[in-house]
């Protein structure tokens, strides 16, 4: 990892988490790993909802990650990243799977464990905001 992202340490004790969908945000004490299987599973019949997880600090420099269903892939799902840097710039990077439980995967550990996705096979699109 490039080391002008902001230094955080993965497995953190004091991270807290908000959760945010379509339809509710749910802070630390609520959020579980089956809400967040739950949301994912619910892509099929609600394709404009979506998954956001705030960390309250920086995860490996991440401010984010967030899924939604992919509207160029039927059942593919669409799933970004943003990486803030010291400096006030920042990547922001997407991937794009049709693989449910691998989406799913990647945001449980970015909640459960803080890490981080393998970004070798996504794009940055910072261009794009």
């Amino acid at each position: 990892m490039n080391s002008t992202v902001n230094p955080e340490f993965n497995d953190r004790n004091d991270v807290t988490y908000t959760l945010t969908t379509q339809g509710a945000a749910y802070e630390n004490e609520a959020i579980e790993a089956s809400l967040i299987v739950d949301i994912m599973a619910g892509f099929e019949q609600e394709p404009d909802d979506f998954i956001v997880i705030e960390p309250n600090i920086p995860i490996g420099g991440s401010v984010y990650l967030q899924a939604a269903p992919s509207p160029e892939a039927d059942g593919g799902i669409s799933v970004e990243l943003r990486l803030e840097r010291n400096d006030g710039t920042f990547n922001h990077y997407s991937y794009s799977t049709t693989d449910k439980d691998e989406a799913i995967r990647m945001l449980l550990d970015y909640w459960g464990i803080q890490k981080l996705p393998d970004l070798t096979e996504w794009t940055d699109i910072a261009d794009q905001f």
